[in-house]
């Protein structure tokens, strides 16, 4: 039902990608000049290489399991962290380590807080962050994780959810205005719940998605919007 609605909402998805009929001057620009950028980025080409290395390497069914994320979302992870410039970035699921590496290609400066209770097992992960790890503090408690995040990361702060975690998290992240993208709506559902918990929980801000990854921001200047698009 959910794949119908998809095929069902396309042209309003892409016309909307394009920013017809969004009024807000703040979302038009987002998803022009974010969402939809089509410009190339210097960090572009070492993201492809790297997914294409663990792709030459893998069957479609093992990309699965890993969560290897798709080239499109990976460069679309990169503009929003590029746009947004935190300094503090936090990460719930190592998945392939490759959206640590977009996240951080952005500020050298910037310091990454990875939530993954089993990070040991996962050596793909450990081996492409293995560059970065002076910038990484692991942590296999979230609540840990997160009160240092918050305590450190001031109000330059973005976090990605790749997988499941209790909606409060996410919740404390949201009241102090971090952005919050998520991924892997489309095929889990709690990753789904998640989304709508957290759109529930906003008084204000604007939440931009494909159904497959989206972003929350919680700006509480913005008005209480929310937009369907395609990537």
């Amino acid at each position: 039902m959910f794949q119908a609605r998809r095929y069902l909402n396309a042209w309003s998805r892409h016309h909307r990608s394009g920013g017809f009929g969004i009024h807000s001057p703040y979302a038009y620009q987002f998803v022009r000049n974010v969402w939809r950028q089509r410009l190339p980025y210097y960090a572009y080409d070492g993201l492809r290489q790297l997914i294409g290395t663990i792709k030459d390497g893998t069957t479609r069914q093992q990309r699965r399991e890993i969560d290897l994320i798709s080239e499109p979302e990976a460069k679309l992870l990169f503009r929003v962290t590029n746009f947004f410039n935190p300094r503090h970035i936090m990460q719930v699921g190592a998945a392939t380590g490759v959206e640590s590496v977009a996240m951080l290609g952005v500020n050298r400066e910037s310091r990454l807080y990875l939530y993954d209770p089993q990070l040991e097992q996962k050596a793909l992960a450990v081996r492409v962050l293995q560059s970065q790890l002076d910038r990484v503090a692991c942590y296999d408690d979230i609540d840990v994780a997160t009160d240092e995040f918050l305590q450190e990361g001031g109000e330059s702060t973005l976090a990605l959810v790749n997988a499941p975690v209790d909606d409060t998290v996410l919740k404390r992240l949201l009241d102090v205005q971090c952005v919050i993208v998520l991924r892997n709506l489309l095929h889990n559902d709690s990753m789904s719940a998640l989304f709508e918990s957290c759109c529930l929980h906003m008084p204000m801000g604007q939440t931009y998605t494909n159904n497959k990854i989206a972003i929350l921001n919680p700006n509480p200047k913005l008005q209480r919007e929310d937009f369907l698009l395609w990537l």
